[in-house]
């Protein structure tokens, strides 16, 4: 930015509401070795009140032994009934019929039931809640089951075709997985629909991306499978196909490679031409005194390599430490910005503060940063340039964490890097990106206006705003050429508490936008967001299946026979470690492959919180409890006569 435009636009003074001086909180005078409060990471946001309870870690641990105890009864119960000659034995593992005779049985089924009884048990909720919770999840289930093995009998018995054992399983692991979600955003205490129009429609040439290469990726694995049989194979023998044959996991791996290149040539071309219209960085802060001053230094910087005016609007929100008194200082000592503000409210809530910071912008462009983030040099300057198209409603980067912050990071930077420098780049590329982060993302501020501002009382607000401007039509863009470092926990308490956060916030954003679900056509609706309950599902059952492959490994091998051990480590760690290895070769990341290992024990840590998270929703005794009006204060009131 040239001296002509500083001077001419920079205030003579800085329009800064300043603050007192905060007051210290009981404890708040405790502080670790890097300057930060005692439990400085937590606020009103970690658990809101009127949709989440904060639950101590204990009762997640409670739930794993309980499921595991649960699981050796449901496995034994089939196998006691023919031990004791009943009547009318137990099929093993629940199937009703099954033409395949032939094939081993995984007791999927058991599984399933063993972890809706166990969820039902430690669920928020009075023991008749709980009891109905318990009831709804197993007639869904055998409902689900019996469709799955009655369609297996109609095929053999009119049509002379068997179906093989494990598809029928396939079938009731995945009716499982969508049970799952569907139960808790149907019972528990979560936001309403917000009630933003729902104009995005079906496009054909969004599903033609997502189909074509699907098409060309299973034709590749059936040509692999036919011609190189035995290699595949050997290949599939040792976990290097995850256990699977090609036609899965060659076929997801070529089509998923194929739809991130397409996303990031689309992302290339949409970044083409230079736009740098004035922006205002929105900065929340609570207790945010030990990093502020690198993330509005690191503004500073990106400031000076953007050709348009940059201001910076600082709203501190009910802060124990000096961090409106920091933010004064250094935004003083800023250079390159074409002015500031510093907002101080003892109103506490980070979409409250975002929605007051709104108040005091004009500039047409939002650019959203968190208080622990440090944006990249060129980040702004990238992101701006998607603007030049008057469809694009808002711009993500890379949440890279912070380099030096130990083992954790390292972990994390190649959850990043599967995440959003390999997925999400594939899910641009047909234009299924619903979710930016808000530690860095630029706004459209008409698409903020029209969506209504950010929504208050719940968890990933970021994610929900962005999902409301998708479905009014905005297109959303993650670039990970705009590269930004976030702070990495270093705690397991600071940990446990942002993952929880992070996870929970799947059923409040779903729950609030529940009408874009399979809703006009729409790729969001029918595919993606569908699509992303199911993984979180996945998520959540991940540690109790590693539990229950135990028990099963252990007690009832001579059941079910003894899986090969390379099948174990493919299906544990195969899949996973072969797509995150490859992502690493693609980014040039050779420094992280070492780190693989602890990454694949991560993912297990990853799904214990998963799982306290979706024990941390509400279940009311009236289905009139079930609705939360989430506040949403800039959203205008429907029109009326």
């Amino acid at each position: 930015m040239d001296e002509g435009i500083k001077t001419k636009t920079r205030p003579a003074k800085a329009d800064a509401k300043r603050p007192a001086d905060p007051k210290p909180a009981p404890g708040a005078a405790r502080l670790d070795s890097a300057g930060r409060s005692a439990d400085f990471f937590r606020s009103v946001d970690s658990a809101p009140k009127a949709v989440s309870v904060a639950r101590p870690r204990h009762v997640q641990d409670f739930a794993l032994i309980t499921f595991a105890f649960i699981s050796v009864i449901v496995l034994a119960l089939p196998e006691l009934a023919r031990a004791f000659a009943w009547p009318v034995p137990i099929p093993r593992d629940f199937v009703i019929f099954s033409a395949d005779r032939v094939n081993s049985m995984l007791p999927v089924r058991s599984f399933i039931l063993a972890f809706f009884l166990t969820y039902a048990v430690f669920a928020y909720g009075s023991v008749l809640t709980r009891s109905k919770l318990a009831v709804l999840f197993l007639v869904k289930f055998a409902l689900a089951c019996a469709i799955i093995d009655g369609a297996a009998w109609l095929s053999w018995r009119f049509a002379d075709a068997v179906w093989p054992i494990h598809f029928q399983q396939f079938l009731a692991g995945m009716a499982g997985l969508a049970i799952f979600p569907h139960t808790l955003i149907s019972n528990a205490r979560l936001p309403v629909d917000s009630g933003v129009a729902n104009l995005r429609t079906g496009k054909i040439h969004e599903y033609a991306v997502v189909f074509i290469p699907a098409a060309i990726a299973a034709v590749i694995a059936i040509i692999v499978a036919t011609v190189y049989g035995d290699e595949a194979g050997y290949l599939r023998s040792i976990a290097i196909l995850g256990g699977m044959g090609p036609g899965v996991f060659l076929a997801q791996q070529l089509m998923t490679g194929q739809l991130a290149t397409i996303g990031w040539v689309r992302n290339m071309i949409s970044r083409r031409r230079a736009f740098a219209p004035p922006v205002t960085v929105l900065v929340p802060a609570h207790n945010e005194a030990h990093q502020l001053h690198e993330t509005l230094r690191a503004v500073d910087v990106a400031a000076a390599r953007y050709d348009g005016p940059v201001r910076v609007v600082v709203m501190e929100n009910c802060s124990s430490d000096a961090t409106a008194r920091l933010a004064e200082t250094t935004l003083a000592e800023c250079r390159h910005l074409a002015g500031w503000t510093v907002d101080a409210s003892d109103i506490p809530g980070k979409a409250k503060a975002l929605n007051r910071g709104l108040d005091l912008i004009e500039d047409e462009f939002v650019v959203r940063i968190d208080a622990d983030t440090t944006i990249g040099p060129d980040a702004i300057r990238i992101a701006m340039r998607h603007f030049a198209n008057a469809k694009v409603g808002g711009v993500g980067g890379l949440p890279l964490p912070h380099e030096g912050e130990g083992l954790l990071s390292k972990v994390r930077a190649i959850e990043v890097l599967l995440r959003h420098g390999f997925v999400q780049v594939s899910f641009g590329a047909f234009g299924g990106i619903f979710g930016l982060p808000g530690m860095f993302v630029i706004y459209r501020r008409a698409g903020l206006d029209e969506a209504g501002g950010f929504t208050e009382g719940m968890n990933g607000e970021d994610t929900d705003i962005t999902l409301a401007m998708t479905s009014l039509g905005w297109r959303m863009v993650s670039d990970p050429r705009a590269k930004f470092y976030t702070e990495t926990p270093d705690t397991l308490a600071f940990l446990r508490e942002q993952r929880t956060r992070w996870f929970r916030s799947l059923y409040h954003v779903t729950a609030h936008n529940r009408t874009v679900l399979f809703a006009n056509g729409s790729i969001i609706g029918c595919l993606v967001l569908p699509f992303t309950l199911l993984n979180g599902a996945r998520r959540a059952m991940m540690t109790p299946l590693l539990i229950y492959g135990v028990i099963v490994f252990l007690l009832f091998g001579g059941v079910y026979g003894h899986p090969h051990f390379a099948t174990v480590v493919a299906v544990v760690l195969g899949m996973p470690f072969v797509l995150a290895l490859t992502v690493l070769i693609i980014w040039r990341r050779f420094d992280l492959i070492l780190i693989l290992p602890l990454y694949m024990g991560f993912r297990f840590l990853r799904s214990y919180y998963t799982l306290g998270s979706t024990l941390s929703l509400i279940y009311p005794k009236r289905r009139e409890e079930r609705a939360f009006q989430a506040p949403k204060p800039r959203q205008a009131p429907p029109f009326t006569e």
